[in-house]
């Protein structure tokens, strides 16, 4: 298998770990629309800071590392979203 394959089936695989993360993580966060906000922010946020750090390092290791720094923003913006998200109380109304 040439390298182009290798590279094609890891990020697929990558895809498939990250599909089945944002489920758990929807499931984590329950169905509070305030909370589900914030945790999307927070993966938007983590992806662009991701994107953003990739683009340093790329140059670095001389090669491209942005789906990986992209996947490990999104958990990092995950992890910062939950310390706000489970403060939303989730009151009902009367």
């Amino acid at each position: 298998m040439s390298s182009e394959g290798v590279t094609l089936i890891s990020r697929v695989a990558v895809v498939a770990v990250l599909i089945v993360a944002a489920a758990l993580v929807r499931v984590l966060v329950g169905p509070s629309k305030k909370r589900g906000l914030y945790m999307g922010v927070g993966a938007l946020g983590g992806l662009s800071a991701g994107v953003a750090v990739a683009s340093l390092i790329s140059r670095l290791v001389m090669r491209d590392v942005s789906v990986v720094c992209a996947c490990l923003g999104i958990v990092a913006g995950w992890g910062v979203a939950w310390r706000f998200a489970r403060q939303v109380q989730e009151g009902r109304r009367a």
